[in-house]
């Protein structure tokens, strides 16, 4: 039986102190498609279970909710680096239950280590990171860097392949024509306005104040959304950003949780080593995955620009609070027969 089937109201001043609770109190951080935070814990005795949340899947943007599982792949492995930093040991199954699809992954608190100091220093990371959708010169990324951030995604399970120009170039056309049918969809505009530019989730979706400054502030919020990324990508005299593919295994929901684990772990690990990564999600959004892109017979994940520069430090997004996210378990021992 799933912990969410023995819930219980939190105790506060108990739940804490309980590192898996804290664990997916930290996870509440991760970035997810619009800030929605698809997610919900369930804090048991030594078993943290994370579930696909329904009512926060944007089901005109992420029908088949791929995206919304990507995000909880993240959340997963901020989870996973908050452990390991405090020094304990978790098993993860990742979609344990096939019968129960909204179930998502399962850890079990094995054992206590000496804290892992790549845990704490991603785990550093993670209170620094944001999602910066300006647009800024900056210096070349260099390869190194790009290869440490590439190893990190890599260790999770997808790849993160670096485009060619022509390929960039493919992908600027690609992003104008997705573009431009998402202009069309009524659906997809509505639930964008619900989720973009304005306050009415109290501590989800993109609030204004994230939105890029300057000339688009003319047009509506989702088109600020989408205009940066775009235009990135579609301009060819962009030269100092790195456009890559995250991509991976095809078709299980199980590949998709691996993919946000390894978009944390590369997010994470570009933060460290001062590189800004943007993920762009618009090619993939509606339910339709383009063609032509890299990674042979592989699954496309999200369009990845890797950049530099040093702006000025941007104000987190707002989150949702704990109590809407977490939820402790109450979990009877089993008395021995006799």
């Amino acid at each position: 039986m799933s912990l969410s089937a023995r819930s219980a109201p939190p105790d506060n001043g108990t739940m804490e102190r309980d590192p898996l609770f804290s664990a997916a109190s930290f996870a509440g951080g991760a970035p997810s498609l619009h800030n929605s935070q698809p997610w919900h814990w369930y804090v048991g005795r030594e078993i943290l279970e994370l579930r696909l949340e329904p009512d926060r899947v944007l089901p005109s943007s992420d029908p088949a909710a791929r995206l919304a599982v990507l995000s909880c792949g993240v959340a997963l492995h901020h989870a996973r680096l908050h452990l390991a930093a405090a020094g304990l040991v978790v098993t993860v199954q990742r979609v344990p239950d096939v019968g129960d699809p909204g179930l998502l992954a399962r850890l079990h608190l094995v054992a206590t280590a000496a804290p892992d100091r790549d845990a704490v220093r991603l785990a550093d990371a993670a209170a620094v990171r944001r999602t910066d959708r300006r647009e800024l010169p900056g210096a070349p990324v260099d390869y190194h860097r790009i290869h440490r951030v590439r190893a990190a995604v890599r260790a999770q399970g997808p790849e993160l392949t670096p485009l060619l120009p022509l390929q960039v170039l493919a992908l600027g056309r690609t992003v104008e024509l997705a573009r431009a049918a998402e202009a069309t969809h009524a659906g997809r505009q509505r639930e964008l306005s619900r989720w973009v530019g304005v306050e009415r989730r109290t501590g989800a979706g993109v609030p204004a104040g994230a939105l890029p400054a300057g000339p688009h502030r003319v047009i509506t919020p989702a088109q600020a959304l989408r205009r940066p990324g775009a235009d990135l990508v579609a301009d060819s005299r962009e030269h100092a950003a790195v456009f890559t593919l995250l991509h991976g295994p095809a078709g299980r929901r199980g590949d998709w949780l691996r993919a946000g684990e390894g978009l944390s772990a590369g997010w994470l690990t570009a933060t460290a080593l001062d590189v800004a990564l943007l993920p762009l999600s618009l090619v993939l959004e509606g339910g339709e995955l383009p063609p032509g892109l890299p990674g042979g017979t592989d699954q496309p994940y999200l369009v990845v620009r890797l950049s530099t520069g040093t702006p000025d430090p941007l104000p987190p997004t707002p989150r949702l609070d704990p109590e809407v996210t977490v939820t402790t378990v109450v979990q009877r021992r089993r008395l021995p027969r006799g």
